[in-house]
């Protein structure tokens, strides 16, 4: 008789499915585990070996002589190995070399008190890097150069040049050039810093001339005197940046006829930290459009008031006596390599041109030249005559824009130059248009 098998039960799907699910959550942990031990070995491999190439090109740098340790930033690409940087591929190593002045740390600015030296030293710092780095930082070394015994002449001195930004942060890269006695061009490291080290005692320019950047006063370039003395360092601060630029629209009293804006307008712009205050810009450099073009400034965070003209009158704020209610307005702001739009006020004088008395006939529909003649000793350009062709309307008028101030008009019929008109200084503002009559002889 046969007999019946004993019941043997398998897994269920739901059970397979759970056994699974816990081999991958355990599979994958261990992945993680084994990957991320992978991940520190490779990178502690690459900090060894990192480390093996930065004592070696230290090495290499300490076996030169002292005046064959070229100043700035040697890049030994793994790819394309110079003769000074045998390194394999993956690795790249980077050595900036600078002066740093005695009694320094970490960086060429740390001046030690007093300022007294008899010594400046290379200061080697070599950097070097992988493709992949992730978290891990470059391997960095250092090492100092002293000149050997009698490379120098003890009796020379040393100059150490700052360069910061509108914001007092330090400005890398830029090239300052120093030019006297001797003559040198560095760039600044990342502390914004150039040491020029060993110069004969004199007086030396140093300037910074990189397109597009100005200094404090708008200056292009940017530059400074110092007198080295022996055996000492001797410092200097540039702030140094981007030039801002301001777009300026004139703006003309409305009314009929329409005003004509004669030319050369100048402009004027005014910040505390300019060494008088303000500076001008004449036509010539700002353009005899309606809008005009204020550059280069130095982007002071404060930013910049504008008006038009460039005599002491002409200034809103100047002359309370004849503008008892205008101000220079708000400060337009200016920003590194930015342009900021804004617009400054003209004032303007209505005239009625006759011919032989104020009651005479009038000149109408015809060209004719108004001349704004500034009065004297108000602190502008000497002989200051901003000059318009204006045609006059049918009821023989016309209305010249003039800068704030005191000014004399004057009318020529083309044709006759002894046909002019000339009328009694009058304030020009904001809130009233003078209006005048002109007798044409």
């Amino acid at each position: 008789m046969l007999r019946r098998p004993a019941r043997q039960d398998g897994y269920s799907l739901v059970e397979l499915m759970v056994a699974i699910t816990v081999f991958a959550l355990v599979f994958a942990a261990v992945s993680l585990g084994i990957g991320r031990a992978l991940e520190i070995s490779r990178g502690n491999r690459n900090r060894s070996a990192g480390a093996y190439l930065a004592a070696r090109q230290l090495e290499e740098v300490r076996s030169k002589a002292f005046d064959q340790v070229a100043l700035g930033r040697t890049t030994c690409v793994y790819s394309a190995p110079g003769p000074d940087c045998n390194v394999p591929s993956p690795y790249t190593v980077t050595q900036d070399v600078s002066w740093t002045s005695p009694g320094s740390t970490t960086t060429s600015c740390n001046v030690p008190s007093g300022g007294g030296a008899a010594l400046a030293y290379k200061r080697v710092t070599v950097t070097v890097t992988w493709p992949d780095m992730g978290g891990v930082a470059p391997v960095a070394s250092q090492t100092l150069l002293t000149p050997p015994s009698g490379t120098f002449d003890p009796n020379d001195g040393h100059v150490l040049v700052q360069v910061f930004d509108r914001n007092a942060a330090p400005l890398a890269g830029q090239t300052v050039s120093i030019a006297g006695p001797e003559s040198d061009s560095q760039p600044t490291t990342s502390d914004g810093c150039v040491f020029f080290a060993y110069l004969d005692p004199g007086t030396y320019t140093v300037s910074l001339n990189t397109t597009g950047y100005v200094g404090r006063q708008g200056d292009q370039p940017a530059t400074q005197t110092v007198a080295v003395t022996a055996t000492q360092i001797s410092t200097l601060q540039f702030d140094y940046d981007r030039a801002a630029t301001l777009g300026i629209g004139l703006t003309t009293p409305s009314g009929s006829p329409a005003a004509v804006v004669p030319s050369p307008i100048a402009l004027t712009v005014a910040n505390s930290n300019l060494t008088v205050g303000t500076k001008s810009f004449p036509e010539a450099s700002t353009g005899s459009g309606a809008t005009r073009t204020v550059t280069p400034l130095f982007p002071y965070s404060s930013g910049y008031q504008v008006w038009a003209g460039d005599c002491a009158d002409a200034d809103p704020d100047g002359t309370p006596d004849l503008y008892p209610t205008t101000t220079r307005g708000a400060p337009l702001a200016s920003s590194p390599g930015g342009t900021t739009s804004g617009t400054v006020n003209l004032g303007a004088v209505l005239a009625t041109v006759r011919r032989t008395s104020v009651t005479g006939t009038r000149v109408t529909n015809t060209n004719v030249t108004a001349s704004g003649i500034h009065a004297a000793m108000t602190g502008c350009t000497a002989g200051e005559t901003l000059t318009a062709t204006i045609r006059t309307d049918g009821s023989g008028r016309l209305r010249l824009a003039l800068p704030y101030g005191t000014w004399t008009l004057r009318v020529t019929v083309p044709g006759s130059p002894t046909r002019t008109g000339t009328i009694t200084p009058v304030a020009i503002n904001p809130t009233t248009v003078p209006s005048v009559t002109v007798v044409v002889l």
